[in-house]
């Protein structure tokens, strides 16, 4: 008789892993459970030790927010807590990344907050309750935890709600907005590795709590490179960066970076589009050559530039989950993208559709756009597809008058 298969087995732990030494207590809530179930391993397989129940061994908390890390523990219980709170995020970065990283851009620090009459003040009283302060990749707000039970109450997670959405400081947007630009141009010339690495920089420089007066400053921070630190002391030295200056004086990369802001255009149609004379967007009304979604990519051009604030990307969730129950009852529509991850705007929405019984979303996605369409909540559909049988995906662009495209 051949030997039973074990399943589910625990991976084998290093114990000179990157988490050697970290006991970990995860935060479950607000997290997809496939998800929690690979960080699990993961962590354990590279070191850590990871707790069911926030105990007096536990050196690192990990939440997704300051909404799910109350829900779960309670201010009164994160006031004793002495280690470390951090985002899920500093664990994808440092796995990503083959190494982990510093937890300091990462934290979900515990202060005391002086200033309020509703805190404890007395030295001879209980612990305070802290003032929870997110500097994440994907920053949170500062946000003030009155003494609460175990749970928030509505007020405090209206509180915590409106400080997920964390525009973050920008402090040296003297070069955020420069790599910005070169995203783009290097998108344009179908150069997508070097894209990808400004891209990458962005948003670690963006979430800097402080100036950067001197390279020597972000030698350490990941994603930062030596030629990205050559470009960073330049724009400290001089406030310019002559890569740039090259290519916005060069007529070829102008236009082809424009024509790629076009929904549907890619590098090889934008340079058909350039060798055919067309330099401006007033030049491609008669192409013929474009398909009927690049031109409507064209003529919604600056509605689709246009990013949409977050509160009224919360108004269009609400009602894109409304209009899908009354299409099927049940079926599951979340936001992802930008959106989820907190910021305070997004460039579309990123729309994951799924039903609890794992069959009855099928065919579903035909019937919501058509719906949305009579409503006029959608305009128009550029393209939408099933990538799966379980789960259905599409992005939406609209503006708060809910005509979208």
């Amino acid at each position: 008789m051949a030997p039973k298969t074990t399943r589910n087995q625990s991976p084998p732990s290093d114990p000179q892993g990157m988490f050697a030494g970290l006991v970990v207590f995860l935060v479950e809530k607000r997290v997809q459970s496939r998800r929690l179930q690979i960080w699990k391993q993961k962590l354990v397989q590279m070191g850590a030790t990871i707790e069911d129940s926030l105990t007096k061994r536990v050196t690192h908390i990990l939440a997704m927010d300051p909404e799910a890390l109350l829900q779960q523990l309670g201010s009164e219980r994160l006031a004793h807590f002495k280690g470390t709170v951090v985002v899920y995020q500093w664990l994808e970065d440092s796995l990503s990344s083959g190494e982990k990283v510093s937890e300091d851009m990462y934290h979900l620090k515990l202060e005391a907050d002086k200033s309020s009459n509703d805190y404890i003040s007395s030295d001879d009283e209980p612990p305070k309750p802290k003032k929870l302060r997110s500097s994440s990749p994907d920053d949170l707000a500062h946000t003030s935890i009155p003494k609460t039970p175990e749970s928030p109450n509505k007020d405090q997670i209206t509180a915590l709600q409106s400080a997920v959405p964390y525009n973050p400081p920008d402090l040296n947007k003297n070069i955020t907005q420069i790599f910005g630009k070169l995203i783009n141009i290097y998108r344009a010339l179908g150069d997508d590795r070097r894209s990808f690495s400004y891209y990458k920089a962005v948003p670690v420089i963006e979430k800097l709590p402080f100036k950067i007066q001197s390279v020597d400053q972000v030698k350490d921070l990941p994603n930062i490179g030596k030629s990205m630190q050559d470009h960073i002391q330049e724009i400290v030295t001089t406030g310019k960066l002559s890569k740039l200056e090259h290519f916005e004086t060069d007529e070829k990369v102008r236009t082809l970076a424009l024509f790629e802001e076009i929904w549907g255009v890619g590098p090889a149609t934008a340079l058909k589009l350039y060798e055919k004379g067309h330099r401006t967007l007033d030049d491609l009304k008669n192409e013929d050559s474009l398909t009927n979604s690049q031109k409507l990519g064209l003529r919604y051009y600056d509605d689709i530039k246009q990013r949409i604030p977050r509160h009224e990307a919360e108004e269009m969730e609400h009602l894109l989950q409304k209009v899908g129950e009354n299409v099927l009852p049940g079926v599951v529509i979340v936001c992802g993208g930008s959106y989820r991850r907190g910021k305070a705007s997004c460039g579309d929405l990123d729309i994951v559709i799924t039903h609890p019984d794992g069959t009855s979303h099928k065919g579903f996605l035909p019937k919501y756009v058509k719906q949305l369409k009579d409503m006029k909540f959608l305009r128009e559909d550029l393209i939408f597809s099933t990538h799966s049988e379980e789960v259905l995906f599409f992005s939406v662009h609209v503006s708060f008058s809910f005509e979208g495209i």
